[in-house]
């Protein structure tokens, strides 16, 4: 009894310690085609602003230069620094990209409510 505990305690330890074991996260070559088409659709509408209100394409041109700036920071830098720096510094600079994005959008698409409520005016 007592050699059917140990045997029954030495496979649930390796049971857990080979739950604990890291494996090497395996990033993707290429983006996934949705992702893809968020990023076009984000420098259709980037582009866009240019014409339909260049003062917010300025600003929004600042942000996107800051956000690169931080980024070859990060890319000089990530051989340098721990798997988790990179990692928190990657997903900020990821989520201030799609923030930069929502912000792009909804101001096209206030500039194109504004010029139809206008058109409704004639």
């Amino acid at each position: 009894m007592k050699v059917y505990l140990t045997g029954t305690a030495i496979l649930f330890s390796a049971l857990l310690l080979s739950a604990c074991s890291s494996k090497p996260v395996t990033t993707p070559i290429a983006k996934a085609p949705a992702e893809r088409k968020q990023e076009v659709q984000c420098y259709q509408e980037f582009s866009a602003l240019q014409k339909l209100d260049p003062a917010a394409y300025e600003s929004y041109r600042k942000q996107f230069d800051n956000i690169n700036k931080n980024y070859k920071i990060y890319e000089s830098n990530k051989s340098l620094v721990d798997d988790n720096a990179s990692e928190v510094m990657l997903t900020e600079i990821n989520k201030k990209l799609s923030l930069v994005c929502v912000r792009i959008r909804n101001t096209v698409y206030t500039n194109m409510m504004n010029r139809a409520n206008e058109m409704n005016k004639l």
